[in-house]
């Protein structure tokens, strides 16, 4: 049994008379001091400091009432539930971890969980409070036809749920509800080998951009990379060989250092000279490209697209840029050397995502990175076709 509890009250406007009404529980109504007539509306409960609220009938105010008193007897009451602002709700909780997130995750990450909380929002609702949403709600969500049509995206979706709720249960005391489990398994990338790799980014050298061919062999040379990690990085943030991409693609607010070999530390230093430019500008850019305005950032589709088109004219079929590159590097070094150097060097943090990249960052990405275009001898042509190509 719990304690009783009287907590509160519940009041009426003035009696026509001018009387004060005075609540009487037993008669169930308030009555005016001065005339005694039974008020007959504006009526409003009072509990504490915190929960105010107003109501047309006794009934409706009374049973308000006896519900705030029980859940403060067992020790339930939570004030912010009843608040005009409605704190809890997911329309505000939401917009709060976003701006949380947004500082903490890559803008392609954040523009998922955008996606997956409002797409969360719309069907629950956005004055939902979030402490009742329930497993039922978001079984129901995920596997809904309109939510998500694979089970990597709603898998995806569940993980954006799951992080949300376990922001919201260290910052609010809400009770992370149980979430439904979702398996998938993600595809192998096609991959190739070492010469056919190179036979590619040859190709690349011939029809592309010089800086273009560049980026594609260092994504090639250096697994830790990413095609983003590339298109962000400034020329200010090159020194002497080393190469620091601040806010990577999978590391935000972090660092990842770069040592490049001599004859790719060599190349960059052409450029510099060659596209002079402030510290604050983009190294991957477009120079003398008809239809593109001067010194513009790379897009997101720059190097996919040289890629797919070096494939096409050697015809090569099913091999994507990621494959190609840094998937077959990472699988040859496992070969070659050792599965824990491969990881080293690739930056995986996990075994699991480790695995789907090698099929079989310091000093040792540095050693890797030699014994891989240890495998080519035609960079010395490379260097020499920039030079005389003048792209």
């Amino acid at each position: 049994m719990y304690p009783i509890c009287m907590k509160g009250n519940i009041y009426a406007d003035k009696c026509s008379c001018g009387g004060k009404m005075t609540h009487n529980e037993r008669k169930h109504n308030c009555f005016c001091s001065v005339c005694g007539a039974p008020a007959a509306k504006g009526y409003k409960v009072r509990f504490g400091r915190e929960i105010t609220k107003r109501f047309g009938t006794y009934s409706e105010a009374a049973q308000f009432l006896s519900g705030l008193r029980f859940k403060e007897a067992e020790g339930t009451l939570d004030v912010r539930d009843y608040k005009a602002d409605n704190p809890l709700s997911l329309k505000i909780q939401t917009a709060r971890w976003l701006v949380i997130k947004e500082k903490e995750v890559s803008p392609e990450t954040y523009r998922k969980y955008y996606r997956y909380i409002n797409r969360a929002v719309a069907s629950w609702g956005r004055e939902r409070n979030v402490k009742t949403i329930s497993f039922g709600d978001i079984e129901d969500f995920l596997f809904d036809e309109s939510t998500a049509q694979n089970d990597k995206t709603r898998h995806d979706i569940r993980s954006c749920l799951n992080h949300f709720f376990e922001w919201l249960s260290k910052r609010e005391g809400v009770k992370k509800p149980e979430l439904p489990k979702i398996s998938f398994e993600l595809g192998w990338r096609a991959i190739t080998n070492l010469e056919t790799q190179q036979s590619i980014i040859d190709e690349i050298h011939k029809i592309a951009p010089a800086k273009v061919a560049f980026g594609i062999e260092m994504l090639a040379t250096y697994t830790s990379l990413r095609p983003d990690d590339l298109r962000r990085v400034k020329e200010g943030e090159y020194y002497d060989g080393i190469v620091t991409f601040h806010n990577p693609t999978k590391k935000k607010n972090q660092s990842k250092v770069i040592r490049l070999l001599p004859e790719h530390a060599e190349r960059w230093e052409f450029f510099r000279r060659k596209y002079s430019a402030l510290p604050g500008m983009s190294f991957f850019r477009h120079h003398n490209l008809h239809g593109v305005k001067e010194n513009t950032p790379f897009g997101e589709a720059v190097f996919y697209k040289w890629w797919k088109r070096a494939c096409q004219n050697l015809g090569i079929e099913g091999l994507d840029l990621y494959g190609g590159t840094r998937h077959t590097t990472t699988t040859a070094i496992a070969k070659m050397v050792d599965e824990r150097s491969a990881k080293k060097a690739s930056g995986h943090m996990t075994n699991k995502a480790f695995e789907r990249y090698c099929q079989a960052a310091d000093e040792t990405a540095f050693q890797m990175a030699k014994i891989v275009r240890s495998r080519s001898h035609k960079t010395d042509q490379h260097v020499t076709n920039i030079k005389t190509k003048g792209k």
